[in-house]
């Protein structure tokens, strides 16, 4: 996932209705010794569900930004 994906929450959880679909923002990353890995998304919801991070397993790609 990059920053403009469209995603969900996935399939089973509580919360997907109350938020609804969600934009990718920003990209949060983790030092390793050889190379970054991605370790969170920043997601602004809609349903004024609000902006929160999230891992990449907490999500679901709906749209990808290209």
């Amino acid at each position: 996932m990059k920053i403009g994906d469209l995603v969900m929450k996935p399939l089973g959880s509580t919360t997907r209705d109350d938020a609804g679909l969600g934009l990718v923002i920003e990209v949060a990353y983790s030092p390793t010794p050889t190379s970054p890995t991605r370790s969170g998304y920043k997601v602004q919801w809609s349903n004024n569900y609000g902006t929160f991070w999230a891992a990449e397993d907490k999500l679901e790609l709906v749209n990808e930004n290209r």
